[in-house]
């Protein structure tokens, strides 16, 4: 959160990078400090269900790639919430 300027509550946006190069945002979600991995993020699905890329799923198990997305967080642009 420190690194990109983030504190405890501030709203930001996330956009997802599907495999096929199309992105998907969401806007005006609330910062929340967890104990995760650095350079992590976490949601509950299925708010965050508009972030999985209809092609990004398991070649193997043919399930959707929800457990593994890549994600930029930014602070929100102008306040939009759900």
């Amino acid at each position: 959160m420190a690194e990109r300027g983030l504190a405890e509550f501030d709203l930001i946006d996330i956009t997802s990078h599907a495999r096929d190069g199309s992105t998907r945002s969401v806007y005006g979600y609330r910062v929340i400090a967890y104990d995760i991995p650095p350079a992590s993020v976490a949601g509950y699905m299925p708010e965050l269900n508009i972030l999985c890329g209809l092609d990004d799923y398991s070649r193997q198990s043919d399930q959707p790639l929800m457990k593994h997305q890549l994600v930029t967080v930014t602070p929100s642009q102008d306040g939009r919430t759900l």
